[in-house]
């Protein structure tokens, strides 16, 4: 036969597993020859290879008297008989193997037998190998059949000079070596050469024990790292949360506050005026966020981890334990205020289809966007041997990682998209406030506040976004609203009176639009029927509505189950809206009782007692609103006791 029939005869098969060796968790390239190291397994100096292979591969004595030895392909698997077996595009992957060929030819069967041997270090390493082997020949051959343990005989047809012959091969691992059998032979006599290659494998067998020591060429350091791939990945996730929050943090307002009061002498409360500080919880919520983020990430971490080490023996296993370490985390971890589920409310009706249509899409966006970071992360942990590969495959070694700044990018963008539809479908949930209180039964929470305070913002807790992909979003500032509504839905529904001409509600409040002509009657029995009323000290200038609310609070002696909230605005903002705000309470009771507002971190304030208590904390976020909030909620409670006891 001439050489190009032996070519083809290689080439289904070889290809592939050389391809596989390459480029699997298996492997079989050294990286001794690239870089000059060798396991610790081996003494040989570096850059050196000293094994004879062919001692361990078959030889004429093995095989049929007809059949001799044919000069062309037997040697070393170097460059050229690389090219002349796989083509030239393999060529530059010889020098990342250590191999041997080996051909006999019989003239008077018209038959040929091919052995190929690569050493692939360790027992471990030339077993998968012959797994990923076996898979892809799998996907060719026209007939498989087991012969014992991994061993299969895989046949298919071949055509050369118009003729018809039948290819039977075979892969065998012995030791830390892996060994391609070829038997090739006219359609006539497949029989013999099936037979022949079955000898061939106990001949194979027989001549290599199955504890023959590995050689100490690991494939280990030539392949990424899907550790350091995984951390690079949540790395990069990290890196980006840590870039968005640090912008959102230069672009918060209360920064400046917070860095003045800092410099100035520590002020302190009138010593009449009750004050409950409630720094301490706002740390333990924040401090369970963080805890929560890092749990988190932690799974994160085993998703990539199982991402980039496919196709590694149950590599399945960490993406499905990474994932429920992410989904315990949001359940048992949770910082201050109500279960996640108390704040979410399903969509219903005709927004239902496009609800879950949105949510699907930022699902598969969200993680495409997490599968192109792992394979940037990979690339980056790729080592110059593999580009080498990649290199001799027919790319350069620049254009091999060119590409991989798009690839995160893309990841990025990808993310960023996905937690944006993700929040935009969780707007369309929103249900009006009647619907609301249908839903829950509970006593609803009633919101009250000046209708140019709907865009007032908070840099809100990132690490406590309801959702984990939202967590991704750009958007680091949330509506006042919104931010206070996730922490009092634990109470009760929130809800709250839409302005005028609103199309689809913002997060936050379940709205209600109203008649203008009757929705002082509607608030009125909101207030009656209400388990809290929330209260946010309005713009300096007050309105008629504003003043009415104050006097239906005050004639249906709503004020014991009233909070008063300081809204997140600049000290000289403040100061305006608490004298216009006190100057409208004039001496309506209970502001006739002493009441000030000027010393640090004033949160909330509440009517306890007989007196007022001013909710303080060290600073001005979401925690630190949170645990207001939930210090307001115990007051009013023990003021409850009290008057039940009595």
């Amino acid at each position: 036969m001439k050489g190009w029939l032996s070519r083809s005869v290689l080439l289904p098969g070889a290809a592939v597993l050389v391809a596989f060796l390459l480029a699997g968790s298996a492997g079989a390239a050294v990286r001794a020859d690239l870089r000059g190291s060798r396991t610790a397994e081996t003494t040989q100096p570096p850059g050196s290879y000293d094994i004879n292979l062919p001692a361990y591969m078959l030889d004429t004595a093995d095989l049929p008297a007809s059949f001799q030895t044919y000069g062309q392909l037997n040697g070393p698997l170097d460059a050229a008989r690389a090219g002349i077996l796989l083509g030239p595009a393999y060529e530059g992957m010889a020098a990342l193997l250590h191999g041997y060929v080996r051909e006999w030819r019989s003239a008077s069967t018209d038959s040929s037998v091919i052995e190929l041997i690569l050493d692939a270090g360790t027992r471990a390493q030339a077993s998968d190998a012959l797994g990923g082997f076996n898979t892809a020949m799998a996907t060719h051959a026209t007939y498989k059949k087991r012969l014992t343990g991994d061993t299969y005989v895989f046949a298919m047809a071949v055509e050369a000079h118009k003729v018809i012959y039948v290819e039977a091969s075979s892969g065998v691992a012995r030791g830390p070596f892996l060994f391609r059998l070829t038997v090739t032979g006219p359609v006539a006599s497949a029989t013999q050469v099936g037979r022949l290659l079955g000898t061939l494998i106990v001949e194979q067998t027989a001549k290599v024990p199955a504890n023959t020591p590995d050689t100490g060429t690991s494939l280990a350091d030539l392949e990424p790292d899907p550790a350091s791939a995984a951390g690079f990945a949540v790395g990069t996730l990290f890196a980006y949360l840590a870039m968005v929050n640090g912008y959102a943090y230069l672009r918060n307002p209360l920064r400046r506050r917070l860095l003045t009061r800092r410099r100035q002498p520590a002020s302190r409360w009138p010593a009449w005026q009750q004050v409950l500080d409630v720094s301490a919880p706002a740390r333990k919520y924040r401090n369970a966020a963080w805890r929560r983020f890092a749990a988190q990430f932690a799974g994160l971490a085993l998703v990539a981890y199982g991402a980039v080490s496919y196709p590694d023996t149950l590599w399945f296993a960490y993406p499905l334990a990474g994932l429920a370490v992410v989904w315990a985390s949001g359940r048992f971890i949770r910082p201050g205020g109500p279960l996640l589920s108390a704040t979410r409310r399903a969509g219903s009706g005709a927004r239902r289809v496009p609800v879950t249509a949105y949510r699907v899409i930022a699902s598969v966006a969200v993680l495409a966007g997490g599968y192109l970071i792992a394979g940037y992360a990979l690339n980056q942990q790729t080592p110059p041997a593999m580009q080498t590969a990649a290199a001799a495959m027919g790319s350069s070694a620049s254009e091999y990682t060119s590409q991989a700044p798009g690839f995160l990018w893309t990841g990025i963008i990808l993310l960023t998209v996905g937690a944006i539809i993700a929040r935009h479908a969780r707007r369309l949930t929103a249900v009006d406030a009647h619907r609301l209180m249908q839903q829950d039964t509970r006593p609803p929470v009633l919101y009250l506040r000046a209708f140019r305070d709907d865009k007032l913002q908070l840099l809100s807790a990132t690490l406590g976004r309801p959702s984990l992909i939202e967590r991704f979003t750009p958007r680091r500032f949330d509506t006042f609203e919104e931010v206070i509504s996730r922490h009092l839905s634990g109470t009760g529904p929130v809800i709250a009176l839409n302005p005028p001409g609103t199309g689809l509600a913002p997060l936050g409040a379940a709205r209600e639009t109203l008649d203008p002509d009757r929705w002082q009657g509607t608030i009125s029995d909101w207030m009656a029927h209400a388990r809290l009323i929330v209260l946010v000290i309005p713009p300096a200038a007050v309105t008629d509505g504003l003043t009415w609310e104050l006097e239906t609070i005050t004639s249906g002696q709503h004020w014991g189950k009233t909070l008063i909230l300081v809204p997140p605005v600049t000290a000289d903002a403040l100061s305006g809206r608490w004298q216009a705000f006190h100057a409208a309470c004039g001496t309506r009771w209970p502001f006739s009782a002493p009441l000030s507002l000027d010393g640090p971190g004033p949160l909330a304030l509440t009517f306890h007692g007989g007196e007022w208590t001013v909710v303080i904390a060290w600073r001005q976020h979401e925690w630190a609103y949170t645990a207001a909030i939930q210090g307001g909620l115990r007051l009013l409670a023990d003021d409850d006791r009290e008057r039940a006891a009595n």
